[in-house]
């Protein structure tokens, strides 16, 4: 970096945190040079060479509403990509605006200097900005930690289990079970914390209400534009050693899994093991439908009998496949100690508005949205969406009904036809995505958990009607129908071969747009945001040529130069975890639904799905932001979702295979019905079975599980097992003096002791009087 570019040292006032201070706090940017910035910054994550890391989050405030406005310049060196008398001097309002900014700036930090943080702040490359590298001492880690009961891995003898951190006392020292994350002879005091986990407390210190925490709520300062960024700061070598690792992003195998799960966390570890184990259940089936392909081709049509035993395998297949996944699930949460995580309570969303209450679990003061007011927005989304789509499948069967009308027929033939329907979906996908979305918002939920699982049922309709409702027309209504007096004609008159052609040119289509887009989205936006910077050093003149040369092979020099590295993450997007999981449902929705029409397309699935997974790495890798580690216990509920188009993808097939296929044309509606109901059961017991024979969570992972709670409470509470032998032989035998009474005399029903008897002459005189009387009664009796 260039010496007029280093970063700039925040230096707090001497007060020790915690203490309240009257003055107010005064921040004084610093100039370093190259190096007394490394001398006085030891470990601060910031220079790759040094070993250690202070600091795990990142906050990227607004400074000046412009880079070409003076504000708070002092005597501050004027930036290369600024020409000597560029700033400006800002209009009244922007320098309200800026004042504000800075208030709320020194807020904050103010606020997180008192709870214990570490902070470290300087400029941006152009000055309008002020990052803050935050960061907690090794103590501040433990007492957080022990409060909070996080749980941390054990060592190796100790099964790697995951126990709840505890400080240690006298006469309980439980430190030495925890694994410790380094390298060194002599760890540092927090080197039983990994990086994930210090992100983690970090985060609760910085955004919770606890105590000695701060409060901040980072969602309304972002939602506001207070606060331009938010993230954890990235690894150098963890990051370069995953990205050089190219093979093990397919395979996936323990020791990657676990270093990738240890630094994203487990909702997208979870994610791209689902994606590894996707394409492998998808290799035989890619190759059996190739063999079948070839047999299509030489029949001239898939309505053969091969049609028969691919229907029975694609619905096992898309049945048992989100089982097994949840199996090989449950294998990874109990290894990253997240198989019996327990809902919590969640945190509002920022977006979260309503009249102002006292939550009465947290007994702090929220927003409250009243269920009655949201019925609304359930009546309008409803609604809303049942009408979009009415006008979704109206149009395609308008395009439909065009492609027959047209004189002379559509440009470019069937195929054209079927190109420019694969493109119409695409953007309505596009559009009905940003309409589920805006939906959602409205219904106003509390938390992210309830808004994303309300999107993803709002998505997963209206995408269904949209993808589809063109292919079930060609499977099941276009043979010999008419159209609005129209005749609907098919390929060779076989709907099959046409549905075959649809979905194969949808798929096809779709893989190559996404992934374009996918590759060339971050760099388009990269661009975008360099143009202006090119504009002022006078690349406004540069061809068109140039300009794509750049964009394509991604030269952001002069957008990234002399940024640091917490800046360029800045720069990049964040990653939308719903987008991903979003897209690869509806690509297996293709590959399952009509697969008995087009086998071939489970091995443009298996290519998609490689392509997929090599693409969205790279770009978590390169393009984006590095994600709060979220807790997770599975993939729900995108594991329901995949099982639900599971039920529909064997539906479909056997529907398909039996009422539209020639293999049953002579057979009547009753005996087909029979036959569809038959193998509907027959696959419904199969899960049943499989479900006995093999349980959700496998029967080896409990056992890991209890073993791993027997040894947590052992050795959280100093339990030593001692071993059970009988020494009763070496002993001396003695006389046995232990008495044996008749009964059990401590035994009474009323629960009272027994009491001592005592003497009374006048009680016992009663008595003997009664019975005399008595048996002179009976004796008389008898006599007469």
């Amino acid at each position: 970096q260039a010496a007029d570019h280093r970063p700039l040292l925040f230096r707090p006032s001497p007060a020790p945190c915690g203490r309240a201070r009257a003055a107010t706090m005064t921040m004084q940017y610093a100039k370093l040079d190259g190096k007394d910035a490394k001398a006085s910054l030891p470990g601060d994550g910031f220079y790759p060479e040094h070993r250690r890391r202070n600091y795990e989050m990142c906050m990227v405030f607004r400074c000046k509403t412009s880079k070409f406005v003076k504000f708070d310049e002092g005597d501050a060196p004027i930036s290369d990509f600024q020409q000597p008398g560029s700033l400006i001097d800002p209009d009244p309002e922007a320098l309200k605006t800026m004042q504000m900014w800075k208030q709320r700036r020194e807020a904050i930090l103010k606020i997180l200097e008192n709870c214990g943080l570490r902070l470290f702040c300087y400029h941006s490359r152009d000055r309008d900005e002020i990052i803050v590298k935050i960061g907690a001492p090794p103590q501040k880690l433990r007492d957080t930690a022990a409060r909070l009961k996080y749980k941390l891995k054990l060592k190796y003898q100790y099964l790697n289990a995951y126990a709840e951190y505890r400080h240690d006392y006298p006469g309980r020292v439980v430190s030495h079970i925890y694994q410790t994350h380094t390298q060194d002879d002599y760890p540092d005091s927090d080197a039983i914390f990994r990086t994930l986990d210090k992100i983690n407390l970090v985060h609760h210190m910085i955004t919770s209400k606890d105590k000695d925490c701060a409060g901040i709520p980072v969602g309304d300062y972002m939602l506001r534009g207070d606060l331009k960024a938010y993230f954890p700061l990235h690894e150098v070598n963890p990051l370069a050693e995953m990205r050089a690792n190219t093979r093990a992003w397919f395979l996936m195998p323990e020791d990657f899994a676990n270093k990738f799960h240890d630094y994203f966390g487990d909702r997208i570890s979870f994610y791209f093991l689902f994606m590894s184990f996707y394409w492998r259940w998808l290799v035989p089936l890619a190759i059996f439908g190739v063999f079948l392909q070839v047999i299509d081709l030489l029949a001239h049509s898939p309505d053969n009998i091969t049609a028969i035993p691919f229907c029975i395998l694609m619905s096992v297949w898309s049945t048992f496949l989100p089982y097994f996944w949840r199996r090989q699930e449950a294998k990874y949460a109990v290894g990253w100690g997240s198989l019996d995580l327990v809902d919590t309570l969640e945190r509002c969303r920022p977006e979260h508005y309503g009249d102002m209450r006292l939550n009465p679990v947290t007994s702090q003061v929220e927003p409250h949205f009243d269920f009655k007011q949201r019925l609304k927005f359930y009546a309008l989304s409803a609604t809303t969406m049942t009408f979009t789509a009415a006008i979704t499948v109206a149009l395609v069967l308008l395009l439909c009904l065009l492609r027959h009308r047209l004189p002379g027929g559509v440009p470019g033939g069937l195929w054209g036809f079927q190109i420019f329907m694969a493109a119409f979906v695409e953007v309505a996908n596009y559009l009905l995505t940003k309409l589920a979305q805006k939906l959602t918002q409205l219904e106003n939920h509390r938390t992210q958990s309830e808004h994303e699982t309300h999107q993803l049922s709002k998505v997963m309709v209206l995408k269904f009607v949209c993808s589809y409702c063109v292919l079930y027309y060609a499977a099941f209504f276009k043979q010999h129908q008419y159209l609005f007096g129209t005749k609907m004609q098919c390929w060779r008159d076989d709907c099959l071969l046409d549905l075959q052609w649809q979905l194969g040119i949808f798929l096809v289509f779709r893989i190559i747009v996404q992934n374009f887009f996918e590759v060339l989205a971050p760099k388009v936006k990269m661009w975008w945001r360099s143009l202006y910077v090119d504009s002022r050093q006078g690349a406004a003149n540069q061809s068109v040529t140039s300009m794509l040369h750049s964009m394509i092979h991604n030269h952001t020099s002069i957008e990234l130069a002399n940024m640091s590295q917490a800046e360029q993450q800045s720069k990049k997007d964040h990653y939308d975890y719903f987008a991903n999981f979003d897209d690869t449902l509806l690509t297996h929705g293709f590959t399952t639904f009509f697969a008995v029409a087009s086998p071939w397309v489970c091995l443009a699935a298996l290519f998609s799905c490689l392509l997929e997974m090599a693409i969205k790495m790279r770009s978590l890798f390169d393009n984006h932001q590095r994600p709060l580690p979220y807790r997770a216990r599975n993939n729900e509920p995108w594991s329901t979702a995949f099982d639900i188009y599971g039920v529909l993808a064997a539906s479909t097939n056997i529907t398909l295979l039996i009422f539209t296929s020639k293999e049953y044309q002579t057979w009547t509606f009753t005996e087909k019905l029979v036959l569809f109901i038959y193998l509907e059961h027959m696959i419904i017991l199969a899960r049943l079975a499989l479900k006995v024979i093999f349980p959700e969570i496998p029967r080896n992972v409990e056992l890991l599980q209890l073993k791993q709670d027997t040894m947590v409470h052992r050795c959280l509470e100093n339990i030593k097992v001692e071993p059970n032998e009988d020494f009763s032989m070496f002993r001396d035998q003695r006389a046995s003096n232990i008495q044996v009474f008749d009964q059990d005399f401590l035994d009474r029903e009323d629960g009272s002791e027994e009491k001592e008897p005592e003497f009374d002459f006048e009680g016992s005189m009663k008595t003997l009087l009664k019975g005399m009387k008595e048996e002179s009664a009976r004796l008389l009796s008898l006599k007469g």
